[in-house]
């Protein structure tokens, strides 16, 4: 699996399904990007996009769903907000996207929606979203092994960092990992800051 980070909450996720299939998951479709060869793509909030649907698998409300081998399920972050948190199984490897996460906690029924994560994409910057401080507390709750943070600027990046106890971690272009790869004991979650595509 390759994951790349296309700035803001933007993610592209190659993957391969049960079948040997190639697959390219994009979760919020950045505008002026081009997505056409994407065969899943995932709005966490409603903003339009200029990206073209064709033979996409669009998904942008809640409930569980299932494509090629992707099983994706659809939470809602509060009944007064129209963002939606995605939970993703593929390659055997949890993924948690917050999209634009504005709730200072989780409560019990989402926290058991989202289940295991591997990976958890997480929103830093306070602006439209939880800030540093905000995101290390539900980091603590979902418990990933991987944190990828997102939607963030440069301050509060080093916010983040400092509040988990990091310092100079070295950008990477691209994510590459495999399920056997990821460390699920119980030492401290890795931090992957990834470069914007």
């Amino acid at each position: 699996m390759k994951i790349n980070w296309c700035g803001d909450s933007c993610f592209e996720i190659n993957c391969t399904s049960r079948d040997k299939e190639n697959i390219l998951v994009v979760i919020d479709p950045k505008e002026g990007k081009k997505f056409d060869k994407a065969d899943i793509v995932l709005q966490t909030h409603s903003k339009e996009n200029d990206f073209k649907t064709g033979s996409q698998f669009v998904i942008s409300s809640c409930g569980e769903y299932e494509r090629k081998g992707v099983f994706i399920q659809g939470i809602m972050s509060f009944q007064d907000d129209s963002n939606i948190i995605y939970s993703l199984k593929v390659e055997d490897i949890g993924i948690c996207h917050l999209g634009y996460y504005k709730k200072d906690s989780l409560n019990e029924e989402q926290i058991k929606e989202i289940g295991n994560v591997d990976i958890l994409m997480v929103p830093i910057e306070g602006n439209k979203t939880i800030n540093y401080s905000e995101a290390v507390k539900i980091i603590s709750l979902i418990q990933p092994s991987i944190i990828i943070p997102m939607c963030y600027k440069k301050e509060s990046l080093e916010q983040f960092l400092k509040a988990m106890g990091e310092k100079d971690i070295e950008p990477k272009d691209k994510l590459s990992i495999q399920k056997k790869n990821i460390n699920s004991s119980e030492e401290k979650a890795e931090i992957v800051i990834l470069e914007e595509k």
